[in-house]
Formats: C-alpha cells, sequence, structure tokens
C-alpha cells in the first residue's frame, strides 16, 4: 500500500510540475483540461491520504462519517470509485457543510464560524486543490504569504523588516536617517471568508481555469451552504471558512490588492523588447525612480485577509489610499475594511502585524533601525496561562502532569517568537518566572516539606548536565532560554 502510494504521489508530482512550468511560462492564459486529472483514482488516492492525515479525520461532517468509520464499512477502494463514478457522470453534489463556533481568542462573545465539510467533500476538495494549486502557484505575486505552500507569518515578517529598512547612508554623519516609508496602513477585511461575492470570485477564477466541470463544481461547494443547529443556510456569498479549498479561493479573491500595486510588486504589464530582468526586478527599480522623483511609492505585504501597505509619502496620501482600497475591495470582491482594525500609523510609533510588533528605532550609532519585537501583551498572556496551570485548583496533578500541560505551551510559543529582536532576554526572563511558578506549586502541594525536599524534584538536565531543571519521571521543564535566537531568513522558506 505504501509503496502504491508513492507511485500515486509520483503521478501526482509529475502532473503538478507540468502545470506549474506551463503557468510560469503562460501567465495570462486560462488552463482548459484539468478534470480528468482531477478526478484520476491516482489523484484521488492521494487527496484521500492527506485528508487521512489530518488530525479533523474523526470529525464527522453531517453525515455523521469519519475517516475510521468509512475504511471499516466501506472500504478506501470502493469509496473512492463511487466517489470517481459520482464526480465523472455528474452525479456527485456537495452536502453542506456542519457549523461549529469556535470561541475567539481574548474576545469574550465573540466566535468564528467554523464549516465542517463531510469526508467526501474534503477528498473531492484536496483533488480539485492539488491540480489547482500549482496553476495558481505560479501566478500569486511574492508579497502574498498566508496558506500558500513553503511560506509563513515569518516570511512576511522579515519581507517587511528588509522593506522598511533604510538603504543608504548619510555622507555627512554615515547614518542612516532617511526611513524609504513613513507611513502604512494596517488592513483588515470585515468577515472576509463569509462575504466574497461568489461571482466575482468565480471571473478570477475563470482568468486561470477555463475548464467548465472545474468551475461548475467550485460553484456547488460555494452554494453548498451551511447547516447549523439543525437549520439550512444558504450560502450566496463567502467560502465555508474550515474547507480544504476555501483559503486557496481567498487568495484568488484578494489578489486584487497585489494587483493594484503592480508597479511597485511585479511591474510586467509594460514589458519592452529591450527589458532583460524580470518583472519584481523591474518593479524594484520603480520604488527607486519613484523616490528620487518625489513620487509616492505604495508596497503592500499580504497575510490572507491582513494585509498591511507601506507608504512614503504624507499621512493625507495615505488616507486617501485606504479611501480607494475601501472602494476597490468594495466593488472588485463585495468586501468592506474593518473601521475598528483599519488603521493609519507612523513606522515610528509601530504596529503589531501577525502577532507581533514592528517598529523603527532609531540608534545613535546606524540610525534608523528596523525591529520586530514581542508584544508586551502576548508575553502577559502566556504568563497568565503558565500562573493558571500553577495554582491550587491544579495541585491534584503529579508533577509529570503538570510539565506535560506546560512544555507544549513553552515550545510553542518560544519556537513562534525566537526569530524577534531582543528575544533571548524575554525567553530568559520567562524561564525564571516558570521556574518559581513551578516551586510555588509544590510548595502548595507539598505543605508539610521542606525546601531540601521539593528542591530533590530539581535534577540535572539531558541536554545540558551542568544545569538544573524541574524534572520527574525523565520528563524536564522546557527551557526558552536554551532555545537559539536568531533572524529569520526567506531564502529558509522551501518552494512548492
Amino acid at each position: 500500500m505504501d509503496l502504491d502510494y508513492q507511485a500515486d504521489y509520483a503521478w501526482v508530482l509529475s502532473v503538478q510540475r507540468k502545470l506549474y512550468q506551463w503557468s510560469k511560462t503562460n501567465p495570462e492564459e486560462p488552463y482548459r483540461e484539468l478534470w480528468n486529472w482531477i478526478t484520476d483514482l491516482r489523484n484521488l488516492r492521494c487527496a484521500w491520504v492527506r485528508v487521512a492525515k489530518n488530525k479533523g479525520k474523526r470529525t464527522p461532517g453531517i453525515d455523521g462519517k469519519t475517516v475510521g468509520s468509512i475504511t471499516r464499512n466501506m472500504g478506501i477502494n470502493s469509496f473512492l470509485v463511487k466517489l470517481q463514478t459520482g464526480l465523472k457522470e455528474g452525479t456527485y453534489q456537495p452536502s453542506p457543510c456542519r457549523r461549529k463556533l469556535i470561541p475567539k481568542a481574548g474576545k469574550p462573545g465573540k466566535f468564528r464560524p467554523l464549516g465542517i465539510p463531510t469526508i467526501a467533500d474534503r477528498v473531492v476538495q484536496s483533488a480539485v486543490k492539488q491540480v489547482l494549486e500549482p496553476l495558481l502557484e505560479a501566478r500569486f505575486e511574492h508579497v502574498s504569504y498566508g496558506f500558500r505552500p513553503g511560506k509563513g507569518c515569518h516570511g512576511a515578517l522579515e519581507h517587511i523588516r528588509t522593506a522598511i529598512r533604510p538603504r543608504g547612508k548619510n555622507p555627512e554623519n554615515g547614518k542612516r536617517d532617511q526611513m524609504p516609508y513613513q507611513w502604512v496602513i494596517e488592513a483588515d477585511i470585515q468577515g472576509c471568508f463569509d462575504n466574497i461575492d461568489h461571482h466575482l470570485l468565480m471571473e478570477r477564477v475563470r482568468k486561470h481555469s477555463c475548464d467548465r466541470k472545474v468551475n461548475q463544481l467550485l460553484v456547488k461547494f460555494l452554494k453548498a451552504g451551511i447547516l447549523s443547529e439543525e437549520q439550512f443556510l444558504r450560502t450566496e456569498t463567502g467560502t465555508p471558512q474550515g474547507g480544504i479549498i476555501s483559503p486557496l479561493l481567498a487568495n484568488i479573491a484578494l489578489g486584487i490588492v497585489e494587483e493594484r500595486y503592480e508597479r511597485w510588486v511585479n511591474h510586467k504589464s509594460k514589458l519592452r523588447q529591450t527589458r532583460k530582468c524580470d518583472g519584481i526586478t523591474a518593479a524594484m527599480r520603480s520604488r527607486a525612480t519613484d523616490r528620487k522623483a518625489g513620487r509616492n511609492v505604495f508596497f503592500p505585504i499580504r497575510y490572507a485577509d491582513d494585509f498591511v501597505t507601506l507608504i512614503s509619502d504624507s499621512e493625507l496620501e495615505a488616507q486617501q489610499e485606504k479611501a480607494e482600497l475601501e472602494t476597490i475591495l468594495k466593488t472588485g470582491m463585495g468586501l468592506t475594511l474593518s473601521a475598528e482594525k483599519t488603521k493609519i500609523t507612523p513606522l515610528t510609533q509601530g504596529f503589531q502585524f501577525l502577532g507581533h510588533r514592528v517598529s523603527m528605532r532609531w540608534d545613535e550609532r546606524y540610525g534608523w533601525t528596523p525591529r520586530i519585537e514581542i508584544p508586551k501583551e502576548k508575553l502577559a498572556d502566556l504568563k497568565y496561562k503558565v500562573k493558571y496551570l500553577t495554582g491550587r485548583s491544579t495541585i491534584k496533578w503529579s508533577l509529570s502532569e503538570l510539565l506535560q500541560k506546560l512544555n507544549p505551551i513553552l515550545r510553542g510559543w518560544a519556537n513562534f517568537y525566537h526569530y524577534c529582536t531582543g528575544a533571548k532576554k524575554i525567553l530568559t526572563s520567562l524561564d525564571w518566572y516558570t521556574r518559581d511558578r513551578v516551586w510555588r506549586w509544590l510548595r502548595k502541594k507539598y505543605p508539610k516539606a521542606n525546601a531540601e525536599m521539593i528542591l530533590g524534584h530539581r535534577k540535572a538536565s539531558k541536554a545540558r548536565p551542568t544545569c538544573k531543571v524541574w524534572s520527574t519521571d525523565g520528563i524536564e521543564l522546557y527551557q526558552t532560554g536554551w532555545l537559539k535566537v536568531m533572524r529569520y531568513r526567506r531564502g529558509w522558506m522551501i518552494p512548492p
């Protein structure tokens, strides 16, 4: 079975390479024949493996079926053959998504609607994505980072840092005292996944795929509806948040943002026969030329529905650009900017993006220096979690249970923030706080024990034998300060 999957995966990979290379060579043409690849049993088998490996394999849709129940009752091959027959004969119809409300962190009373498709719909969506994604990856802009293979939020933040870094030095004082961008629009689209206009979205999809059967299947998924508390809700707009195909469709829709700034992002519309460089290099030169000429320069960086637009001119220009963005998103995709979360901020004041704080700091040695920092409120939230887990309500746990609860939280938080400026100092102080909280927890758990007995739980670490950490049954308290702190490099991003 493993060898069969490897053969199927090799075939899917060859198809993806062909589509990617064709799309790179013909960026303006839609592809016509995709249906046979999507309905191929090898593609469906790879899609099944992807769904079966996901953590949500035990979560059923409205039909109550899970990956395990389908494997036991029907068999994988019979299930996929039936699915292939339904697709080819045109009898397959997507089922409504089962809606589940997920509480928003730090926002009491607010929920994020999550649509849970059936296993059959997940397999079909995964099969469609495996064929459509390489076609679109060749055309998405390099400033888009959300829900794309090989890209993530750290790449987007590093791109912002390199974009706002001053390039040249003042010959008089030898410092970088001229910032390339002065203002930033912090944009957040209100209910992006729920309000995308289906008609406008499909118009954009048809620019990349003009296979009628594929487009009809995408429309069926968009119009499948939602089942919430035994009540059927029609989906006249939006893509169900939680579906496998939804992030890809959202990226197609929000490509309208990068298209507005085509001159400064990927300058490919005015190709000349004499120009030898690519569109990204031409855009970089356009930014430098416009900046020297005193013209305004705009540069967007987007992660899914959150994006920032860097602006080199005045606050008035930023206000006008914000109004233009609102108009373009409304007319082009039926979306609106959130009045609460969309702000215009000077770069010297700093702004928050993807859970990090981005700011410009004046350094007496070098001049303006861009910094990606850990927000104080994020550190306070983590300390609150640690304090809650080491309170009186948990003293019935054993020390190993407590460490098993703490370690994933500390490890995940440290790995997310260890690329930030000044992270070493914060992580070291966090270790001190956590050690102190575990000490206090043990004092509450064993009120009659003396300090020497409690300190017997501090043992030499396996990673660093010269250091003692809280340890029991081979489980050690994770030390965030031992994690190597470094600057993220965009070259680490793995190309798809």
